[in-house]
C-alpha cells in the first residue's frame, strides 16, 4: 500500500487505529474555555472531531497522508519595486492542494478496494471533522511542534494533510519521538503573540486574521506588513526547515503570474472579477473572494511606505466596497505618517472622502486617521 502510495505522489503515508481522539478532546475543550476556538474555519461540534466512528461507522483504520509543498524563494520579478509587493504564504503560491491531495487519496481507495473488496473507504482533506494533524501523528508521520504545526522528519513543516478512512484492519505505525525540546524560535517570531508553547490563539494568528472577512481589528494591521494571504514566521524560523527537502511536485511551485509569491501591489488593486479568478483561484487564496485580497493589499500599501501607492489608496477610498474604504482611510492615515510628504495630499482625500461618506464603519476609520494626522474634527 505504501509502495503504491509513493507511486501516485503521497509522500508521506502512515497508518492509526481509529481509537477516539480522547486526549485531543480535552485540548479542545481546554482551548474553547480560553476563547481561543473553535475558529471559523473549523468543524465546530468538538464531539463530532474526536470519534472517527462518527465519520465512518465501522471504521478500523485510518490511513494518514502527506504531500510536500516547499519550493525556495524565487527572486520576484522586475517592477513595481519591492515595497509595493505583497507577499502569500507559501501554501497558496501553487495550484489548491485540495483538489491534488484529494485525487491522490481516492486512487488509493481504489487500490485497497481492488485487494480487499467489500470494505468501505471515506477520503478528508483539510474539510469535515478529521483532526488532520492528531491523526498524522498518531500514524507516526510527524509530531506536534511548539508552533502547533507537525514537524516530518523529511519535509520539515511544509507538508499537505489528509486522510483515507477504512474498515480494514490494518497494522498500525509506530509514533515517532518528541520534537523541539527548548527551542522557542517560533514563539519568538511570532508577529502578534499568538503563540505560546504548544498553543496557538488563532484569533491572533495573522494566517487567520488575514483570511477573515470584514473590517481587521486595527492592532493587527501594522503587524500584517505586506501579507495578503496566510503567516510564515514560525515555520522560516523552525530549525526542522532548515534541512527540509525541496517538495517533488511542480503543481506546487510559485506561479509566475503571482510574481513567484510576491505579486505586485498595484496590479491587485486594479485587478477585475474575471482578473481574480485567473490568477488567484487555481490557488488555496481563491476561495475567500477579490474584497479580501484586495482589503489585505490596501493595508500593505499602507505599510509600504512608499509614496507611489498614494493614487491608488485616493482611488480605494472611492470603492464600492466598505471593507475597502475604511480599510484605505486607516492606510493613508498609516501612509502619511511613514511619508510626511504626502501628508497633504491623504489630509485632502480623507477629508473630502468624510464629507460625502454614509457609512459609519468607514466614518469610524476616517475620523480616525484624520486624528492621527491632527486634522479633522
Amino acid at each position: 500500500m505504501k509502495a503504491y502510495a509513493a507511486q501516485v505522489g503521497l509522500d508521506l503515508v502512515g497508518v492509526a487505529p481509529a481509537d477516539p481522539f480522547l486526549r485531543e478532546q480535552q485540548l479542545l475543550e481546554e482551548r474553547r474555555e480560553r476563547g481561543h476556538g473553535p475558529n471559523p474555519y473549523e468543524h465546530q461540534v468538538i464531539a463530532e472531531r474526536v470519534y472517527p466512528e462518527q465519520w465512518l461507522p465501522g471504521v478500523r483504520s485510518i490511513v494518514a497522508c502527506g504531500i510536500s509543498y516547499y519550493h525556495p524563494d524565487a527572486p520576484p520579478p522586475p517592477g513595481g519595486g519591492p515595497a509595493l509587493r505583497g507577499w502569500l504564504s507559501r501554501y497558496c503560491r501553487g495550484r489548491d492542494y485540495h483538489h491534488i491531495l484529494k485525487e491522490r487519496i481516492l486512487r488509493l481507495a481504489g487500490w485497497l478496494e481492488e485487494r480487499a473488496p467489500g470494505h468501505r473507504h471515506l477520503a478528508y482533506v483539510d474539510t469535515g471533522p478529521p483532526l488532520d494533524r492528531a491523526v498524522a501523528e498518531r500514524a507516526g508521520i510527524g509530531k506536534f511542534g511548539k508552533h502547533t504545526n507537525l514537524i516530518t522528519r523529511e519535509y520539515g513543516t511544509w507538508v499537505f494533510l489528509g486522510e483515507l478512512l477504512t474498515t480494514l484492519p490494518l497494522p498500525p505505525d509506530e509514533p515517532v519521538p518528541p520534537a523541539c525540546g527548548d527551542c522557542t524560535l517560533c514563539i519568538d517570531a511570532c508577529p502578534t503573540g499568538a503563540l505560546t508553547e504548544w498553543r496557538l490563539d488563532a484569533n491572533r494568528c495573522l494566517s487567520y486574521i488575514t483570511q477573515m472577512k470584514g473590517i481587521i481589528p486595527p492592532e493587527y494591521r501594522e503587524a500584517m506588513g505586506n501579507r495578503l494571504f496566510g503567516c510564515d514566521d514560525c515555520q522560516d524560523v523552525c530549525p526542522y526547515n532548515r534541512r527540509a527537502r525541496p517538495s517533488p511536485h511542480p503543481e506546487f511551485a510559485p506561479a509566475a503570474e503571482l510574481g513567484g509569491g510576491q505579486p505586485d501591489l498595484l496590479q491587485i488593486m486594479a485587478m477585475t472579477g474575471s482578473e481574480f479568478r485567473r490568477l488567484f483561484e487555481p490557488t488555496a487564496a481563491g476561495w475567500r473572494g477579490k474584497t479580501t485580497i484586495q482589503r489585505n493589499a490596501v493595508i500593505a500599501l499602507g505599510n509600504s511606505g512608499d509614496p507611489a501607492a498614494l493614487p491608488a489608496l485616493v482611488a480605494a477610498l472611492g470603492s464600492e466596497s466598505e471593507v475597502i474604504r475604511a480599510h484605505a482611510a486607516w492606510a493613508l492615515g498609516r501612509l502619511a505618517r511613514l511619508v510626511p510628504e504626502a501628508a497633504p495630499a491623504a489630509r485632502q482625500a480623507l477629508e473630502e472622502r468624510a464629507a460625502r461618506e454614509a457609512a459609519a464603519p468607514v466614518l469610524i476609520e476616517l475620523k480616525a486617521a484624520l486624528e492621527s494626522l491632527g486634522g479633522g474634527e
